[in-house]
């Protein structure tokens, strides 16, 4: 092992250390509000109802805190793969029929198309589910400034690759934060974490895979995630996909 890598671990472990130790604090902090927001909830003076408001605020900061550590700690910890025979063409289709009333409120069309067999994929599918859902959320939050628009997933079996994509018609990403889209704890939301596409990324590279996208502003994203289908090749992606299909559909 080397000294960068060693050097690394050792971050690591004392970064999830101090994680917990905000965690448990911070617990104790909304705890705390939440009893004194309740002894407010008694009286109706002027100053009972400013000191609600201030604890509703409050309130919010502490749980957006908790939300940070606890996606920390996964994301410091990592996943423990547990590789089992899915049908990824289901759970898309779960996955759709799940967003589906959200879709219908804020207008937006779904699609799936796909090809070659997907009924029998060795894939973590609890992980898998949670990238999908992830970059699905993050494309129905791209449609919101346009009032609509379409969602796409598409899945592509062809020889040792899995293509997954997720394309939205939404807003796009601006070129300035382009190269700051995996990069942990940055955020374009008022109430996000900066932790999704860390995570997504983390969870693809863990199954083997390789995570890319392309977006022009005012028009759309689309995130490719490219899978080996035999496990046994999870170390020579690489070599499967030759450079300039990178950000392409497997070929």
């Amino acid at each position: 092992m080397s000294a960068s890598t060693s050097r690394l671990e050792f971050l690591g472990q004392l970064a999830g250390g101090l994680a917990h130790e905000i965690k448990n604090p911070l617990s104790t902090i909304k705890l705390t509000l939440q009893l004194l927001e309740e002894d407010f909830e008694k009286e109706d003076s002027p100053t009972a109802l400013r000191a609600r408001r201030k604890l509703e605020v409050l309130l919010r900061e502490v749980e957006h805190l908790d939300d940070i550590v606890q996606e920390f700690l996964a994301f410091a910890r990592g996943h423990d793969i547990k590789m089992t025979r899915t049908n990824l063409r289901e759970m898309i289709v779960e996955l759709f029929e799940f967003l589906a009333d959200d879709a219908k409120a804020r207008n937006i069309r779904l699609h799936f198309d796909y090809e070659g067999k997907l009924d029998n994929l060795l894939l973590d599918p609890t992980l898998m589910r949670q990238a999908l859902m992830n970059l699905l959320r993050n494309a129905f939050d791209a449609l919101d400034g346009k009032k609509g628009g379409e969602v796409i997933v598409r899945a592509r079996v062809k020889g040792d690759l899995l293509g997954l994509e997720v394309i939205d018609t939404g807003s796009g990403i601006a070129p300035s934060n382009i190269d700051r889209m995996f990069r942990p704890y940055f955020t374009t939301k008022k109430q996000g974490t900066g932790m999704g596409l860390p995570m997504v990324r983390r969870i693809v590279e863990e199954h083997g895979g390789q995570i890319t996208f392309e977006s022009e502003e005012g028009k759309g994203t689309r995130f490719l995630i490219l899978l080996p289908v035999d496990p046994e090749k999870r170390g020579s992606l690489k070599s499967m996909v030759p450079t300039e299909h990178s950000g392409s559909e497997p070929q």
